[in-house]
């Protein structure tokens, strides 16, 4: 059975691609790095005053004998002053087993807060902290389908940001707390970036997720870049693939297909 709960972007890539697609991420260009979508690790970004942030894409996740897909996934942001950012998230959800039929409908829907309590400029540090509730969509029974969980969570995450000449640097770190013991637990992720040109961007990141005391844990890595096409609209890619994984069965894939929209 795939797991759902770290179901938001994954892929395979030889060790010569990751070799090839690091060094050029830090051979040239100059720094930046942004987190979220179609990066594990967030960042104490905003969208700014009024303004929009729209993620619209498509996801997949395998694991042995299971592919789950999100298609169409969508990633809404807005910006209420120049410090805080709410947010909803959700995917429609194909789950194919082997051997069985395919099964389909929502995911959890999600909802955030972030708020960057402490703003260094451009080029100096920044720190957020982004609350986020996960909760069963109403009116759908995604989780007798293995297509969400049933039971509420919140995740206490947050999060830092430097830019420094040759680079920049995102950290995440946070804690799941549910009546559901299983899904409670401690997850972080470490993400680099840096522009190779104008209009595009690379980003290199891990990104772990453990049991509440930190016995077992899960550890990705992933690959990302964001391409401007024009003004307003960005293309997202990811890909990555589980290191090891002591909660569950090892993903070999998965992946970040899709677009950003801004206004």
């Amino acid at each position: 059975m795939v797991d759902v709960s770290v179901f938001r972007m994954r892929a395979t890539f030889s060790r010569r691609t990751a070799f090839l697609l690091l060094v050029s991420l830090f051979a040239a260009g100059g720094a930046y790095a942004q987190g979220g979508p179609p990066m594990m690790t967030d960042d104490p970004g905003t969208p700014g005053p009024n303004k929009w942030e729209v993620n619209v894409g498509w996801t997949e996740q395998r694991t042995p004998g299971a592919v789950l897909d999100g298609a169409p996934l969508l990633d809404a942001n807005y910006g209420v002053g120049d410090r805080i950012e709410l947010t909803y998230y959700a995917s429609w959800n194909v789950l194919r087993n082997a051997g069985l039929p395919a099964v389909s409908g929502m995911s959890e829907s999600e909802l955030s807060a972030k708020y960057r309590y402490y703003d260094g400029g451009d080029q100096g540090l920044q720190l957020s902290v982004y609350p986020t509730v996960n909760f069963l969509t109403p009116g759908t029974h995604s989780d007798e389908r293995g297509l969400a969980e049933g039971t509420t969570s919140y995740y206490l995450p947050f999060e830092a940001q430097r830019d420094f000449k040759w680079l920049s640097v995102d950290a995440e770190v946070g804690h799941t707390f549910s009546s559901d013991r299983e899904l409670q637990g401690w997850a972080g992720g470490l993400c680099v970036g840096r522009n190779v040109v104008k209009g595009w961007e690379l980003d290199a990141e891990i990104h772990a997720d453990a049991d509440e005391r930190m016995s077992r844990a899960e550890w990705m890595v992933n690959l990302g870049s964001r391409i401007d096409v024009v003004d307003h609209v960005t293309i997202l890619l990811a890909f990555g693939r589980d290191l090891s994984n002591t909660l569950g069965p090892k993903i070999s894939l998965l992946s970040w297909i899709g677009v950003q929209l801004t206004n």
